[in-house]
């Protein structure tokens, strides 16, 4: 690395690590994973049984934002970064269903406290390695003072998946990820196959499911 991008670089973590700017999207994470508890809760009511398997949330590393800037073309200094990248901070939600995330993406298209920017379906349209998720990219209100009159957007990506998708998105993400020049024909073939086995099984998952509360 020149000197003068190590620099920009420094420059950039010294502003990502800024306490108030953490303490802004840590708190707006902590919104939507309460409101996913929320929305469990709902589902209990409704259905018998919660939707949560599994919750977690993320803020990404200077260093990789800084490499995606690079990769995308952009410049690496904190106004591009907030400006033009939308996956900064991330909560991920683990379903037991695809029914169930599709239940969740229409209760958070509702919710007036939420402006959706963007959803990206790729279940219906896997991507070409076979990545399944579906992403919900939003501004969120944090409030900016005590007594919560001040409000301000922070932008959060929810990514909603089933164990199965999660499981092949981990093992493709440890295979394959910034990795495209390296990998093998036989083996993006083979990665694509395994994947129509898990869409597969989440079928099966779902047809289980329903039969269950069925009975």
């Amino acid at each position: 690395m020149e000197e003068k991008e190590k620099k920009a670089e420094q420059e950039f973590c010294k502003e990502w690590n800024h306490k108030e700017f953490q303490k802004k999207h840590e708190l707006a994470r902590k919104i939507v994973e309460d409101t996913l508890k929320q929305l469990n809760d709902v589902y209990i009511q409704r259905t018998g049984h919660g939707f949560i398997r599994f919750l977690e949330s993320r803020m990404k590393t200077p260093e990789s934002i800084c490499e995606k800037l690079r990769r995308k073309g952009y410049k690496v200094d904190f106004e591009t970064a907030v400006e033009k990248l939308n996956d900064l901070s991330g909560v991920r939600c683990i379903c037991y269903s695809t029914r169930e995330i599709y239940w969740i993406a229409r209760q958070f298209g509702k919710d007036e406290r939420f402006t959706v920017i963007k959803a990206k379906d790729y279940i219906r349209k896997p991507k070409k390695n076979g990545y399944e998720s579906y992403h919900i990219i939003m501004d969120v209100p944090v409030p900016t003072d005590e007594k919560k009159e001040k409000v301000q957007t922070v932008r959060v990506e929810l990514q909603l998946r089933t164990m199965i998708m999660d499981a092949w998105a981990s093992m493709d993400n440890r295979i394959s990820y910034k990795k495209d020049d390296k990998i093998s024909p036989e083996m993006m073939k083979r990665i694509e196959k395994y994947a129509k086995i898990g869409r597969r099984l989440d079928k099966l998952i779902q047809r289980t499911l329903d039969e269950v509360v069925e009975q």
